[in-house]
């Protein structure tokens, strides 16, 4: 009997499923920026994104987790030629450096979601802010907020408030919703 159940539990092991995950096409980032005293978004992304990371694991955490991300500030893109040239000029090229870079430091949660923790450093200053993910549909979305004063960005605040004094209605919020998404392609064998 003894045996049996040896040999049972190896066989039962032999035949288990080896499940991954994969990341597939590229990485999108979205941003919501607000103006006016109503806190109208106006959202945007960036046309590169620089990914490091890995295209395939057996878990979502092993993905993700050490996973970098460099956006090149001048590659704003908010469907807007002229907004984004403002972007650029008052906003970014105010600031030290014209890279943001980012690097999931964790996740917490299981295959359809969870919380990951994303380092951002933006003006050369870096800032954990958690992200609410979830997986819907084959894809992979997260969610959170930067606030631009812990990134020592509100002289560059200041500027495009200025430079868009009319169309903010003299009011450009600090707290900007960031987000990224994938397709997600999981399986097992």
């Amino acid at each position: 009997m003894r045996v049996f159940i040896i040999v049972m539990t190896a066989l039962l092991s032999l035949s288990a499923a080896e499940c991954h995950v994969e990341k597939t096409g590229d990485i999108s980032v979205q941003w919501t920026a607000y103006k006016t005293p109503s806190k109208i978004g106006v959202n945007g992304g960036f046309r590169a994104v620089n990914y490091q990371g890995a295209d395939h694991a057996s878990t979502l955490e092993k993905l993700l987790v050490g996973a970098t991300v460099q956006l090149q500030t001048n590659n704003v893109d908010s469907k807007n030629s002229e907004r984004d040239a403002k972007l650029v000029q008052f906003f970014f090229n105010l600031m030290s450096g014209q890279m943001i870079e980012t690097k999931i430091l964790s996740l917490e949660g299981d295959a359809t979601k969870g919380k990951l923790m994303l380092e951002v450093i933006l003006n050369r200053k870096g800032k954990n802010v958690p992200m609410y993910y979830e997986v819907k549909e084959g894809v992979f979305s997260a969610k959170g907020v930067i606030d631009l004063n812990d990134h020592h960005a509100m002289s560059a605040l200041k500027s495009i408030t200025i430079a868009c004094y009319d169309l903010h209605k003299g009011k450009t919020w600090n707290d900007v919703s960031i987000g990224f998404s994938f397709n997600l392609k999981e399986g097992c064998k």
